[in-house]
């Protein structure tokens, strides 16, 4: 079977993990600091949707099936990468602002009355094509969309739009705060807790990775946005990195916040609730 650019991109952000772990494994045990940790791949993982109109979960309401491309699950956090093998320049998870700062100077024709300032009202009018509502689950969550741009020679062009939950950013931030609650109600049910901070699992931080390389010209993806600072200190929104060596900034970095301290028996009880997972890497 032919390998598609959606395995390759799973497949080398795998690779390149598992590499910078045991890297950075390998630089922290010279320092006497120890962590564990474990590279997931293609994570399955299901969950209840709710109602619509009561906003409740009953037992006979639909069940959403999540699908992650790689998890790491460490001492010192837990991080979803979400990759994708596009190549091009890259607007990554853009959102109202950016039309904001550029509809200052446009005219409209045909504006309701009650709606003056053209600035805003083109927003409006541009987030309802832009960002579909995905579902009341979703409120917390920045709905943007990425633009990728590609040019094969002279005469083709192509522009893609991805919005809703074909939005990289809206994937991996929707799955992070799904697969949480997932973990602490599986372990809840199975009655794993020892005590209350062994529940600690508030957040999963979500990644994209464009991982694109071009061996003739040497170059990655061209990444833009306002996401793509590697700030591990924000643990809900989505950050992107479009090469190896920020990819293996951010982890380091993030490692280096401390924002959370995992044992290992907990880490076990968590990867535990995952059946339906590919393991590579070890503690």
């Amino acid at each position: 079977m032919a390998e598609t650019a959606y395995d390759r991109a799973e497949i080398k952000t795998t690779e390149q993990l598992s590499e910078i772990m045991r890297h950075i494994h390998h630089e922290a045990g010279k320092h006497h600091e120890r962590f564990d940790y474990k590279i997931l791949r293609n994570v399955h993982f299901a969950n209840k949707v709710k109602n619509p109109v009561t906003q409740e979960m009953n037992d006979g309401d639909s069940w959403r099936v999540m699908q992650i491309d790689n998890l790491l699950v460490t001492s010192f956090g837990v991080i979803n990468v979400e990759s994708k093998y596009w190549r091009g320049m890259i607007f990554h998870d853009l959102s109202d602002e950016i039309f904001s700062s550029s509809l200052n100077e446009f005219s409209a024709v045909n504006l309701r009355h009650k709606e003056k300032d053209t600035t805003k009202a083109l927003t409006n009018q541009l987030d309802r094509f832009f960002l579909p509502n995905l579902s009341e689950e979703n409120e917390s969550l920045t709905q943007g969309y990425t633009l990728s741009l590609e040019q094969d020679g002279r005469e083709k062009r192509t522009v893609t739009l991805h919005t809703g939950i074909g939005n990289p950013a809206t994937q991996a931030e929707l799955s992070s705060k799904l697969l949480v609650r997932y973990i602490n109600s599986e372990i809840t049910m199975h009655k794993q807790l020892e005590n209350k901070s062994d529940r600690i699992i508030d957040f999963v931080k979500p990644l994209v990775y464009y991982n694109y390389y071009d061996r003739y010209d040497h170059s990655n993806s061209l990444v833009v946005g306002n996401k793509t600072k590697l700030n591990p200190h924000d643990a809900y929104n989505c950050t992107a990195v479009a090469n190896y060596h920020d990819l293996a900034t951010f982890i380091e970095t993030f490692r280096q916040a401390k924002r959370v301290r995992f044992s290992r028996r907990t880490l076990e009880k968590m990867i535990g609730t995952l059946k339906f997972a590919e393991d590579y890497g070890s503690f």
